[in-house]
């Protein structure tokens, strides 16, 4: 009895019978709240030249995540070797103060990639304890966006219809 009742359902279910009639459907998705938006960034090739260690890395890990092309150039092969292979960038030992090194690395990443969107030089800072890397590449990320002159505009409009 209870064998004939299954297979029963189960054709009544192959059979679209037993779909509901009416369906919500939700978007997939995050919730946002009121007044967020989602940014969404293009296909971007970039080059990272010296830096801090670890604020390198979060830089790569943060333009990776978008999908973005990332080459690092920098004189730590023991830190950038990993990080390249785990994030999957490019990476290339550099000398700071050899000259052409960065016309080169530029040219060979121009005819792998097509061109270079953005170039970030951090040769010159020096590493400090006190500074939140992963804020500061998110931050990076985001001025690096090709709209960002109208997410400034936004950000402006909304701060200053707040204080009215």
């Amino acid at each position: 009895m209870a064998d004939n009742y299954l297979e029963k359902r189960m054709e009544e279910y192959r059979a679209g019978k037993l779909v509901p009639k009416s369906r919500v459907v939700y978007a997939s998705g995050a919730k946002r709240e009121p007044g967020e938006f989602a940014l969404t960034f293009p296909q971007m090739r970039v080059v990272v030249f010296g830096g801090a260690s670890e604020f390198v890395g979060a830089l790569a890990k943060s333009f990776r995540s978008v999908g973005s092309s990332v080459a690092l150039c920098h004189t730590d092969k023991k830190f950038c070797t990993p990080l390249a292979q785990a994030e999957g960038c490019r990476y290339y030992p550099f000398d700071p103060v050899g000259d052409g090194c960065t016309d080169r690395v530029i040219e060979d990443l121009a005819s792998r990639w097509g061109g270079v969107d953005v170039v970030i030089d951090l040769r010159g800072t020096d590493e400090s304890g006190d500074i939140d890397y992963d804020s500061l590449a998110e931050l990076l990320l985001l001025h690096s966006h090709p709209k960002f002159g109208f997410i400034c505009r936004t950000e402006l409009e909304v701060c200053t219809e707040n204080v009215r």
